[in-house]
Parts: structure tokens; C-alpha cells; sequence
């Protein structure tokens, strides 16, 4: 499993760099003789996401640009295991608009209290509590800026359950591959990310 991870990771990473390649660049903005990357001059932006044990699972983050290379992203939504906030430090390979990244970040669900869930097929149910959930995020992807401020990017990777487990049996007895299924929806597993946003700036 991890082998088809790390494959189809260098895989979305190699296929980003080879089409960024082909991309002309033109700095946004030229202030005396000093021609600023993009990331230099719009430094803060706002995306809606929606994802897969992703940073916010559906919801909001706010990016800062902390190098024409570098960046931090802070987010909050709601996910499977309740409202999840988190943030992760990313670097961007390239100055141009397009670039590949690589991330790593820390998510944590905070649960949904006392709500039982029940879990219903066709020959057997069982109900279940969902607790807090940390996760570790290490993620690779692709980010497109445009000089006038559009923001789309998507990612892929795993996360990594920091606990020993975040739910609990209430009632009934889960089967070998109920469990399986339970351990997918709110265990550790692959990530799966789309953002799309405006990055503000302009001025130096």
C-alpha cells in the first residue's frame, strides 16, 4: 500500500513539473530594476476546500506566503470527525506561477461528543461515538497563482492517526470487515485535497 502511495505521489509530482516546464513566466510586478515573484507581492490568501482527510475536510484556510517559495496554511472545517482545524508548512519548488509543492501539517478532529452514529447493513448494525483525532499530514501537489490573484490547488498524501484509536463501540458487534471500513472513514489513509481561492496583494 505505501509503495502505490509514494508511485502515484512522484508520479502527480513529475507529471506537474513537466507541464510547468513549458509555462512562460512574467513577474507580477517590477518595482525600480527588482522584478517580484508572484508569491512576493499577493503574500495572503483565502481558498474554500473540499477533500479527503485533507486540512479542513469541507471548509476554509487562510495562506500566508512567508517567501516567494514558502508558505503557511492554517484552516477549519468540517469533516467526519466533526469540526477539524489544522496547519502545515508547505514548499513550493519553483518562482513561477505554477509550481509543485511538498507539505507536512498537523489536523486535529475534536470529535462529536456524546452523538452515537449507527451503522446499519443488511445483516448487522452496531452503533459507534466518535472522539478527538489527531492526524499528521505529509502531502505533494500542485499550485497555480495567477499574477491577478486566482488561486487553485491540489494535492495529494497520507495522514497518520496520532492516537490509538478515535471511536468507540456502543452497541452491537462489528465484523472483521466493518471494522475494515471504520478504520478507512476515520483512520489513517491516503489524502485527497481541491482548493480554489484569491491571493490579496498588489503593493510592496
Amino acid at each position: 500500500m505505501k509503495k502505490r502511495i509514494t508511485l502515484l505521489l512522484l508520479l502527480f509530482l513529475f507529471n506537474g513539473i513537466q507541464f510547468i516546464n513549458a509555462q512562460d513566466y512574467t513577474a507580477t510586478k517590477s518595482f525600480g530594476k527588482k522584478e517580484l515573484a508572484v508569491r512576493e507581492v499577493r503574500r495572503a490568501a483565502i481558498t474554500a476546500n473540499i477533500g479527503w482527510k485533507s486540512l479542513t475536510g469541507i471548509g476554509v484556510s487562510y495562506q500566508q506566503y512567508v517567501g516567494k517559495q514558502m508558505g503557511v496554511d492554517l484552516g477549519l472545517g468540517l469533516s467526519l470527525t466533526g469540526v477539524k482545524f489544522g496547519g502545515r508548512f508547505r514548499y513550493l519548488f519553483m518562482e513561477k506561477n505554477f509550481s509543485p509543492f511538498v507539505s507536512a501539517g498537523f489536523m486535529y478532529g475534536m470529535g462529536l461528543g456524546d452523538v452515537e452514529m449507527e451503522y446499519i447493513t443488511d445483516g448487522n448494525s452496531f452503533s459507534y461515538r466518535i472522539g478527538s483525532s489527531p492526524f499528521g499530514q505529509i502531502t505533494g501537489g500542485i499550485e497555480y497563482l495567477s499574477n491577478g490573484g486566482f488561486l487553485i490547488m491540489a494535492n495529494i498524501g497520507y495522514a497518520i492517526l496520532l492516537n490509538d484509536g478515535n471511536y468507540e463501540i456502543i452497541h452491537g458487534t462489528p465484523t472483521a470487515e466493518e471494522l475494515n471500513v471504520m478504520n478507512a472513514m476515520f483512520g489513517s489513509g491516503m489524502v485527497f485535497e481541491f482548493s480554489i481561492g484569491y491571493a490579496f496583494g498588489g503593493k510592496k
